[in-house]
């Protein structure tokens, strides 16, 4: 396999933390709790918690997930390279 397609799955197995991140941080900077909410039923919640929450548990999953080179085919000698 060439360099570039180990580059790109590696690149592609992290690419869920940097948007959860990036999210998180985004949230932050341009959004403040409290302004924007929406109703389910008798359900309020805020936007603003329902972002960091969802971008939160995406950083979570991505973190705990594994880069397996077998599931590319690659074999761990070619991984290292």
């Amino acid at each position: 396999m060439g360099k570039w397609l180990r580059l790109y799955t590696k690149i592609h197995t992290y690419h869920y933390a940097v948007i959860g991140i990036a999210g998180i941080v985004a949230t932050v900077i341009f959004a403040s709790s409290g302004e924007h909410y929406i109703s389910v039923g008798p359900l309020q919640l805020d936007v603003f918690y329902i972002s960091i929450v969802s971008f939160g548990l995406l950083l979570l999953l991505s973190a705990t997930d594994e880069y397996d080179p077998k599931d590319y085919g690659l074999t761990s000698s070619e991984s290292e390279k």
